[in-house]
């Protein structure tokens, strides 16, 4: 009889379908259709997997759709890695870089968006990206500069917070944007960050927290 770790092993071996093409083949079946998958088992059965193959990965489709969000922000932070001026960018030019290299790909999978996102954003999707988002954030404060030294006065969690807030504003604006090549998006993004730093920069923590909280709610309610 075989053990389980030599049955592991096997499985695994056979094992040729990646997460990406899991992603994918989710997000194209969700833009011909228009409609989630009525079971794993018969998306499976339709792209040609064993449920395994999809547990391998997943274990619902709620955390795969989790999973593809947090694939977009992941494949943003990826370009701007590899870029050679950003590291040279002070903090709001880097966060700057960021929205516009994240809302770029947003952009090339914006009919999926649509479909998935309907009404008040469904922060439920949002979670695994909003992890990310937020350690990146909680990275970029960390930074000193000899012109940014106030932020060291304020807690992480309170800036986190209020870039979360913004980030679900932008979104949501982004959502509703039909200008061409999303140019009001740009324009929103560069108001939203600029504002953002020059509140943090001149502002008491308790109004920071106060205008992040304002910010979530008017994020989550229209």
């Amino acid at each position: 009889m075989a053990t389980k770790e030599k049955t592991k092993r096997k499985t695994s071996a056979k094992l040729s379908f990646s997460k990406e093409d899991l992603i994918s083949s989710y997000m194209q079946m969700i833009l011909e259709s228009e409609r989630a998958p009525e079971s794993i088992y018969k998306f499976c059965k339709d792209i040609n997997i064993t449920e395994g193959q999809f547990y391998e990965f997943f274990g619902s489709f709620e955390t795969l759709q989790k999973g593809i969000w947090d694939e977009f922000i992941h494949q943003a932070l990826g370009v701007i890695s590899k870029s050679k001026e950003y590291p040279a960018f002070n903090k709001r030019e880097k966060l700057l870089t960021f929205y516009y290299t994240f809302f770029e790909i947003l952009t090339l999978n914006r009919s999926y968006i649509l479909l998935t996102l309907k009404g008040p954003l469904d922060i439920a999707q949002l979670l695994k990206l909003r992890h990310t988002f937020q350690d990146y954030i909680s990275a970029l404060a960390e930074l000193k500069t000899d012109t940014e030294e106030q932020i060291k006065h304020y807690s992480s969690k309170a800036v986190e917070e209020l870039a979360w807030a913004q980030f679900l504003v932008i979104l949501r604006f982004w959502i509703k944007d039909d200008s061409t090549k999303f140019e009001k998006t740009d324009v929103m993004i560069e108001k939203t960050i600029n504002t953002t730093f020059d509140v943090v920069d001149t502002t008491p923590i308790n109004s920071v927290i106060d205008y992040a909280k304002f910010l979530f709610k008017e994020s989550i309610n229209k």
